[in-house]
């Protein structure tokens, strides 16, 4: 079996071209495989005769990895999963079938149902909304057994963050693989100069001074908002309730999230201020039915909010094509008034293998290199995203497209913010438990009512168990 190797290096040119910062850069040729120089190929190709033989040889007869993942070619534009796959095949003389599914729900169906049916794939994604639901069905195989002869995979190497939802009872049953992707607040730097604070939201420490910014940055026109200090949704995402209940200092969750601490001072105090933001502080533009404005980064970036929420991934996914003196960052969500701190909700999906895989060694292995370095580093080429290694952060590749674009370092450090996204039975909690908080948000049912109905039938469905 050939060995997988952790590339050294990849040019600060092939990063910014790989985020949308620069021209466009070389492939990674001597980290991803790239071909001999031309004086060397015919005795490279006499040595690698006997080798390639022996690789054929070894990928007939070596079972094949089922992956199923949804990282199709419309998510997938730069080809990373065709390119990771034939580069493990061709390193180990491992097959891999790749089972693709169109996203999200599709994949969760096929991976509950190749169970049910006894032919289960050997490597598939989990959302973080679901991972730990199928952990408790008692679904998923612990890796720790294979963590001892892989440390590019072990604990130390992944956000702290990401810990919670893939590990239980002592067990690991998940590799992280996608993110890190954190609740953030955008901020537009000019519209804050405009106002005499900082750019960059550093003035913005609590809710007092968010309120502070977002009622200077907003402009009218009649009785019409024409700039939206703080352009707000009309619902209330549950990842947002968690992060916006840890701003106090406690938690909407215990740490394992076993039970639901909805109906306590602090969570009425978080309901309240955000429903005063959208009902009374007239900050944030709406639509004649009252409802949110669409399109909140395209806004920000045409000087028409100052603020807007969104996810870490946000210089990369929604702002890479702005001019470069636009002026932006993000935050975290800033603490209670009354002593709170920051905080966030982060998420990374992980890899899981199912209990019964055909193939658990092969699973490991092409895990290993799916989540390593290597693989990390050419998503960043080709896809414009990150992985969350701690290694990758650390990267010459990295640090040095923050030296270029420092709004990128903002991803690094909302990871590190305190804050994990709902993960024990999410999908019923969001269909069941987030209407309430809405209706209160809006003004439809009173706060402390809502969120008493709210603490018990969340507490109820968390006791339940998983489906």
């Amino acid at each position: 079996m050939g060995s997988l190797e952790t590339p050294k290096g990849i040019s600060r040119r092939s990063l910014l071209a790989g985020v949308g910062l620069g021209a466009a850069g070389a492939l990674l040729a001597a980290a991803c495989g790239g071909t001999a120089a031309p004086a060397m190929e015919d005795a490279a190709e006499e040595a690698e005769a006997p080798k390639a033989e022996e690789e054929t040889k070894m990928a007939e007869e070596a079972p094949p990895v089922q992956f199923l993942h949804w990282w199709i070619s419309r998510i997938d534009p730069g080809g990373l999963v065709p390119w990771a796959l034939e580069e493990f095949t061709n390193r180990t003389g491992i097959p891999v079938e790749d089972v693709g599914r169109d996203p999200i729900e599709p994949v969760r169906q096929h991976f509950r149902t190749t169970i049910a049916a006894g032919t289960p794939v050997d490597v598939a994604f989990n959302s973080i909304i679901w991972a730990r639901d199928h952990w408790d069905l008692g679904l998923l195989m612990d890796y720790g057994p294979y963590l001892t002869q892989y440390p590019h995979i072990q604990d130390d190497q992944y956000f702290e963050a990401s810990h919670q939802f893939r590990k239980a009872e002592g067990a690991t049953f998940g590799i992280p693989v996608m993110g890190p992707e954190s609740q953030s607040i955008v901020v537009n730097g000019q519209l804050l100069i405009d106002i005499g604070m900082d750019e960059n939201g550093g003035d913005i420490n609590n809710w007092d001074d968010l309120l502070t910014a977002a009622r200077a940055m907003t402009k009218r026109e009649g009785n019409q908002v024409s700039v939206s200090g703080f352009l707000l949704p009309n619902n209330v995402a549950l990842a947002r309730w968690a992060a916006w209940v840890l701003t106090t200092g406690t938690g909407a969750y215990d740490a394992e999230q076993f039970t639901a601490q909805y109906n306590t001072e602090e969570a009425r105090d978080t309901l309240q201020f955000l429903h005063d933001l959208w009902n009374r502080e007239d900050v944030s533009a709406k639509t004649p039915d009252g409802d949110s404005v669409p399109d909140h980064y395209k806004l920000l970036q045409a000087n028409q909010a100052g603020m807007h929420y969104d996810i870490s991934s946000t210089p990369t996914l929604r702002y890479f094509d702005v001019p470069r003196d636009f002026k932006y960052w993000q935050i975290g969500y800033p603490g209670h008034s009354d002593g709170g701190q920051f905080a966030t909700a982060s998420w990374m999906n992980p890899v899981v293998s199912p209990l019964g895989a055909g193939n658990p060694d092969g699973a490991v292995e092409f895990i290993n290199w799916f989540c390593g370095l290597e693989v990390a580093l050419h998503k960043i080429e080709v896809n414009k995203a990150v992985s969350p290694r701690l290694d990758l952060f650390a990267h010459e590749a990295w640090t040095a497209g923050v030296a270029d674009l420092p709004v990128l370092q903002t991803r690094e450090d909302l990871a590190k913010l305190p804050g994990v996204y709902p993960f024990r039975r999410f999908l019923k909690q969001n269909a069941e438990v987030r209407p309430i908080l809405e209706a209160a948000y809006r003004g439809e049912l009173e706060v402390a009512s809502a969120l008493a109905q709210a603490d018990e039938l969340a507490n109820q469905i968390l006791n339940e168990p998983a489906e």
